[in-house]
């Protein structure tokens, strides 16, 4: 019966080391995203993000920013590329964010 318990805990650590890197990428890729925002626009203050929604099977992000309480509008962000769209006029936001339901 001991020897049943080793892989047991050997899986449950696994199954927490997969599903806490995946927690801390996309933490560390919605960062990445607000710093950029914040950078194209110029701003010292990082911006906030909402409503985040994962498109093109995860490789793209839709959502909403707000900047310093003045600024706000969405964007998309295309993960593989590094792509950011601010607005809903650029075309990369209305071929992956138009068709997306809140």
């Amino acid at each position: 019966m001991h020897n049943l318990w080793i892989p047991v805990v050997a899986i449950f650590i696994v199954a927490g080391l997969i599903f806490g890197g995946q927690a801390y990428s996309e933490a560390q890729r919605d960062a990445h995203i607000a710093a950029s925002i914040s950078e194209r626009l110029g701003s010292q203050t990082q911006a906030d993000l909402s409503h985040l929604k994962r498109v093109n099977k995860g490789y793209g992000v839709c959502g909403d920013y707000h900047l310093a309480n003045v600024e706000h509008g969405h964007f998309y962000y295309n993960s593989a590329t590094e792509r950011l769209a601010l607005g809903t006029d650029a075309p990369l936001y209305q071929d992956n964010c138009d068709r997306v339901s809140d």
